[in-house]
């Protein structure tokens, strides 16, 4: 940038100067913008105060602006770079000398704080609970370059297992996580395998290779919309590719196998939720007859995880707004990606090879939230007032304000989603945070036909017929009421 102007508090906006005078292609400063009292300072001329940074800018068309503030004042700068951007001008922050030299400062960008912005602490693992399942033991995890998949071979690693075999189909996804697992843990024995669990022959000689004892299937298809586009993938990956991992586990005599699941997986609408659903029904049936304690964990959605709102939100208060929501009425339920991944864990702990196995883990949620009040918040921790507009225009965000559209819900979205179906099915378990959910085995004269079924569809580019077969499949599916599955 050839031109800026400054924005800080007099002091540091003189400290700044000073050490930007030491620099031969320093940017001619145009003027500043104090925060606080309006003192002259000994540099270049006031423009204003912060209620005037729109209209300074305006006026000076300034190229870029920097920002130097006391790292106390982080939600101010945090509040200051979003109005900057909203105005499409770059800006960079630039910590004082103080907090230099004192090695402090607020970071160059915004971090939330998930257990404010959801409004409960964060859960803790029961570590003797999860090291009896771990410690000594061969885990291995199928996505493990993925968000969840990615938190639970950290969290994992802490228990001493004597492997921990990471699978993932992303090259780079998995190259990242081996090296962070390689460099927190040097003594751990592990193995990074590039590989797809749809592969059934190669998932089956990958696991008899590795005798996994404690398998944890993260690897699927999550996102809504997306699915609805390609009901083929979402059979073949969320359905066949947990059919893979698991009858690979049930071959190699695996101890535990625990799939991990979702809430829209609850009176399913969108593809994805059904080819959860008929995972999960996979997995009891499975149970029934085989010496692995097989069980599945469902919980909604994670902040924080690859293509979450929160991922989006973020980009969008970088970008100067608006944020987008889909409904004002949507509400979802919400944890952290740590509190996911440890109550994922603490819920295998709990898979035991009895009559209670093959049964729904359910997470405790807490409350459901509105999306948009989760909007809301987060725009205030930027040090913005949120407004709610109904229509795609954010012309009426005024200084210090961010705008909130609606755009109205996606293909396959539930304004509200469940974590179960009936809540006098909900058992206790011997952890306050997980539930129980008891279901109904399927016959396995359904499992036969649903996998028979779907077999040919695996893939296929009849988007429509695909979703047809699926929804008349699903037990719990609105047009599949008449196609439900014998239960023992």
């Amino acid at each position: 940038m050839k031109t800026a102007i400054l924005v800080g508090t007099p002091a540091a906006c003189d400290q700044l100067e000073r050490q930007l005078g030491l620099l031969a292609d320093a940017p001619i400063i145009l003027g500043r913008v104090h925060c606080g009292p309006d003192a002259a300072g000994s540099g270049s001329p006031v423009l204003g105060t912060l209620t005037d940074l729109e209209l300074v800018c305006a006026r000076r068309r300034p190229q870029g602006v920097l920002v130097t503030l006391p790292s106390a004042m982080k939600d101010l700068l945090t509040s200051i770079r979003t109005r900057v951007r909203r105005l499409g001008i770059p800006d960079r922050f630039l910590p004082t000398l103080d907090d230099q030299l004192a090695g402090v400062g607020p970071r160059t960008e915004f971090e939330v704080d998930l257990t404010e912005l959801v409004g409960r602490p964060q859960r803790h693992l029961d570590e003797a609970l999860v090291c009896s399942a771990v410690e000594g033991r061969r885990v291995l995890v199928t996505g493990a370059g993925g968000s969840i998949g990615g938190e639970l071979c950290r969290i994992l690693a802490n228990f001493a297992p004597a492997k921990l075999i990471l699978v993932e189909r992303s090259e780079n996804a998995l190259f990242e996580i081996d090296r962070q697992i390689a460099r927190r843990f040097p003594p751990l024995a592990r193995r990074a395998c590039l590989h797809d669990v749809v592969d059934a022959g190669a998932t089956h000689a990958l696991w008899q290779e590795e005798q996994p004892d404690l398998v944890i299937h993260a690897a699927a298809h999550k996102h809504v919309p997306m699915m609805e586009d390609h009901p083929g993938l979402a059979v073949d990956n969320n359905l066949f590719g947990t059919k893979s991992a698991l009858d690979a586990s049930l071959a190699c005599n695996a101890e535990r196998f625990v799939m991990v699941s979702t809430d829209k997986a609850v009176n399913p609408t969108s593809i994805m939720g059904m080819t959860k659903r008929l995972a999960e029904l996979y997995v009891q049936h499975c149970n029934r007859s085989s010496s692995t304690a097989c069980s599945v964990v469902r919980f909604g959605n994670v902040l924080g995880s690859s293509g979450s709102v929160l991922e989006t939100w973020k980009k969008q208060i970088a970008d100067g707004g608006p944020l987008t929501v889909t409904d004002p009425r949507m509400t979802r339920y919400f944890m952290s990606i740590p509190e996911a991944a440890s109550l994922v864990i603490q819920a295998a702990a709990l898979t035991e090879r009895d009559a209670k196995a093959g049964e729904v883990f359910v997470l405790d949620m807490g409350s459901p939230f509105r999306i948009v009040d989760l909007a809301e918040r987060f725009v205030r921790m930027h040090g913005l007032d949120p407004i709610l507009e109904n229509t795609p225009n954010s012309a009426g965000a005024r200084a210090g304000e961010m705008s909130i559209i609606c755009t109205g819900a996606r293909p396959g979205e539930k304004l509200f989603e469940e974590l179960a179906l009936d809540a006098e099915t909900i058992h206790e378990t011997r952890h306050p945070d997980i539930r129980i959910w008891g279901l109904p085995t399927p016959e396995r004269s359904y499992i036969d036909r649903m996998l028979a079924t779907l077999a040919p569809q695996r893939r296929s580019r009849d988007g429509a017929q695909v979703a047809r077969v699926v929804r008349e499949l699903v037990p719990e599916a609105p047009v599949g009421a008449a196609n439900l599955p014998a239960v023992a």
